[in-house]
């Protein structure tokens, strides 16, 4: 479905990133990733048939983001798809009041002002070529479901849901589409911890009006089903992807 097909994944070593650069390599796409940690990049690279292509980047570091793009320019490579993936939970959690400036900080300069640069890097280029598909992986915290512990986080989410929004009604007449999705609960090492550890979780999970929790493989699928011409009437949209969660 994706030969020839150039995709940019933000935070692509674990949890749904992963899963989506995967999905996307054995769709026959060549999967250009970021993350943190090398050693799980080469795994992810390992399992991908030499169609992945791992890069160190701190997203709370601008200047790697921007290296970054600019590899890939100077490599040739055009961008037909970005999925801007990566982000923070278990920083600022709590209310506002034990929220701590340097975790505030570090909420904003991930999840969202790096969603922003991957998504500026992207556009450039899509705009060029006249094509292009941008998802944004934001969360139902940020629109569809309240949690009173969460407003640092949730606040940075509720900013991806509009950056969508904004950007689709910008782009829609140049052949690029942007949309976001917005998972429940789902099995990442992210959503573990943030839950207090893997008994927790799983004890959570029950109260799931289908008593379990989402899988990164269900989420991957509907982002490659954004990424590809099947949707291509869908721009601007938020997708939430929670299996009911958010409807209790």
């Amino acid at each position: 479905m994706f030969e020839n097909k150039v995709v940019v994944v933000n935070g692509g070593t674990g949890g749904i990133g992963k899963e989506v650069v995967r999905f996307f390599c054995r769709e026959g796409a060549s999967v250009h990733f970021t993350g943190r940690d090398s050693d799980k990049g080469a795994q992810v690279e390992s399992e991908c048939d030499g169609k992945a292509h791992f890069y160190e980047v701190h997203n709370e570091n601008p200047e790697e983001i921007e290296s970054f793009f600019k590899t890939l320019e100077n490599d040739g490579h055009p961008i037909d798809i970005l999925f801007n993936n990566a982000g923070v939970l278990s920083i600022g959690m709590g209310p506002l009041s034990r929220v701590k400036l340097d975790d505030w900080s570090q909420l904003i300069a991930v999840n969202q002002t790096a969603i922003f640069l991957y998504m500026k890097y992207a556009l450039a280029v899509m705009s060029k070529q006249k094509h292009g598909v941008v998802i944004n992986n934001a969360a139902i915290l940020g629109n569809d479901k309240v949690n009173p512990m969460l407003p640092a986080y949730s606040g940075t989410k509720a900013a991806v849901v509009a950056m969508t929004q904004s950007t689709a009604l910008r782009f829609a007449n140049q052949g690029i589409r942007v949309n976001c999705i917005s998972p429940g609960p789902t099995e990442t090492d992210l959503a573990i911890k943030a839950y207090g550890g893997k008994e927790n979780y799983e004890k959570q999970s029950q109260g799931h009006p289908r008593g379990s929790y989402g899988k990164p493989s269900e989420i991957a699928e509907v982002v490659l089903f954004l990424a590809s011409d099947k949707a291509s009437y869908i721009n601007g949209a938020e997708i939430v992807v929670d299996g009911g969660y958010s409807l209790k």
